[in-house]
């Protein structure tokens, strides 16, 4: 109601004073301040996430890719791939880079989505760029991934990806690492990755 009587007093003309404007001044930094934190900090708190239900799936996840791309020159679809997705998460925001041996992909536009039937999914749009040495195989493409938390308690990431080359894959990550790793070689020799546990319960059997 405040905001809707200064909005009206700014269209009429009437005069404000300057400790009103002062207030509301100091109270959109507030709200300000108190969105961001819960948007980057709060939100990811164990005790709020108890009554959210959102997961967090911020990290490194580590599997493998099956693609029915077939290479110039070949007759059969690739072999299966090994995969590293890292994700960035805030509460509004999710962020996914998808690593192999011979390419990254960077994503265009991210969100974490809860199903009607209570799943949540990882969805995004994305642009692959092949390494160098391998451009003569592998093009620069588009995409979108669709990758749902399953397993027994969210612990794997798995879904289908497709493309505008009109390939289509899938894909699934048993292991995560809370690090943030930024290639492949590096993550697939790893060894502190584990089964996620994106979800705060009340109790774990």
């Amino acid at each position: 109601m405040a905001l809707v009587w200064l909005a009206m007093a700014l269209l009429t003309g009437q005069a404000i004073s300057s400790d009103v404007l002062r207030v509301f001044s100091i109270a959109a930094s507030l709200a300000t301040i108190v969105f961001l934190l819960y948007d980057h900090f709060i939100w990811k708190w164990y005790i709020v996430r108890l009554f959210t239900g959102k997961p967090t799936v911020a990290g490194t996840w580590r599997g493998l890719l099956q693609s029915d791309y077939i290479r110039p020159g070949e007759s059969q679809p690739v072999a299966p791939i090994p995969t590293v997705i890292r994700v960035k998460q805030t509460n509004s925001t999710l962020v996914a880079t998808l690593f192999t041996g011979e390419s990254s992909s960077v994503t265009e536009q991210g969100r974490l989505i809860r199903e009607t039937d209570g799943r949540w999914r990882l969805s995004w749009i994305y642009v692959n760029e092949p390494r160098p040495p391998f451009q003569h195989r592998s093009n620069h493409h588009c995409g979108v991934c669709d990758l749902y938390l399953a397993g027994r308690d969210g612990e794997l990431l798995t879904g289908r990806y497709f493309t505008d080359r009109k390939t289509v894959g899938e894909i699934e990550l048993p292991e995560w690492s809370k690090a943030s790793y930024g290639d492949a070689a590096s993550a697939l020799a790893a060894s502190e990755f584990e089964p996620a546990k994106p979800f705060a319960r009340w109790r774990r059997p």
